[in-house]
């Protein structure tokens, strides 16, 4: 029972705040002749933001004291531990801006729960993480990156403002092939290298885009949910878990994979790739890439259907390319899913 107390009192002395600490130590502590020892958490190489939501202080857990402005309500988490963020319609939260965020390569990772939107008003593509502030009466944008949400259709669209802000104002972007339906927890990672946007989502590589100029950094907050100029238009309500940003650094992709293991049941990411939508059959064997080929039956029912319903890719009425398919004429046209080569 004492050493319950004692650690429980001790567990503020991870943070580094002063702001948020009765105390602070420069090393770790024992405890009972070295039995119980507490040290600051491990992290991943360039992990500069690490927001759990498991506490009540929205604290970061990277290491750089990248804290939020002010905590959010909590939300069932996608495990059975801890928290989630919970956004109500309108609401967001702010991470100020500090000098870890200012790298023009970076990748974002987190899972994101959709509610269903209660309102058919507003703005059809609201924000869920949003750096950096607009100004649409004066046309300036500001998204280093801006990751927004298709009200209508589920779609995601990522974008990075770059140095060519004539013919891109708003940012150079990517939009996901892959859907987020309401009530399940899904993956998403964006990655920004020196040219090109990657969107993953549920771990599988969804979009790419190639841009035509360089990140433009600014020293704005982010916004988590929402942002203070859109919160009146953008009625969305959502949970938000393990927000984490990589400075100067592009995830691998089976960086990615790993984290994301789950968001398709046992079924691995890397097992499954996207072909094409609404193309001919002999496209989308092309559109395999080396490592995989169009499924066969016995693959799109072991594990295919479940994961192009799980990101989205069909809806009731779709048609998907298989190895048995015998309509490949090509005015005909259906979804290319590829499977792994397992020989």
């Amino acid at each position: 029972m004492v050493k319950t107390v004692i650690l429980i009192s001790l567990v503020f002395l991870f943070v580094a705040s002063q702001e948020l600490c009765d105390m602070n130590l420069g090393g770790g502590i024992c405890l009972f002749g070295g039995e119980t020892v507490i040290m600051p958490l491990s992290t991943a190489d360039n992990l500069v933001g690490h927001w759990t939501f498991d506490d009540n202080s929205c604290l970061d857990y990277s290491g750089s004291s990248n804290h939020c402005k002010s905590p959010g309500p909590a939300a069932p988490s996608r495990s059975s531990k801890g928290h989630s963020l919970n956004i109500l319609e309108g609401q967001y939260i702010e991470i100020p801006h500090s000098s870890s965020f200012e790298s023009k390569i970076f990748t974002m990772t987190f899972w994101l729960y959709m509610h269903k939107d209660p309102s058919d008003t507003g703005l059809r593509w609201c924000p869920i993480i949003h750096k950096g502030t607009d100004d649409e009466a004066n046309l300036v944008y500001q998204r280093a990156p801006g990751i927004y949400y298709d009200r209508e259709d589920k779609f995601l669209k990522v974008y990075v403002s770059t140095d060519e802000m004539i013919q891109f104002p708003q940012g150079e972007y990517a939009v996901s092939n892959a859907r987020i339906p309401y009530y399940k927890w899904h993956h998403i990672a964006v990655v920004r290298t020196q040219s090109r946007i990657r969107l993953y989502v549920n771990g599988i590589i969804d979009a790419v885009n190639s841009t035509n100029g360089w990140t433009e950094t600014n020293k704005n907050p982010f916004y988590v949910g929402n942002t203070p100029w859109t919160s009146e238009n953008c009625p969305i309500s959502m949970y938000l878990d393990d927000l984490k940003y990589y400075d100067n650094r592009e995830l691998m992709e089976e960086e990615i994979e790993a984290e994301a293991f789950g968001a398709l049941g046992a079924i691995e990411p890397y097992f499954i790739r996207l072909s094409c939508i609404n193309c001919a059959y002999e496209e989308a064997v092309e559109a395999c890439p080396d490592t995989h080929h169009i499924c066969t039956s016995i693959e799109l029912h072991s594990s295919g259907y479940a994961v192009a319903r799980a990101m989205g890719w069909t809806d009731w009425n779709s048609h998907i390319w298989s190895t048995a398919s015998t309509n490949t004429e090509s005015d005909s046209s259906g979804l290319g899913i590829c499977c792994l080569n397992l020989e």
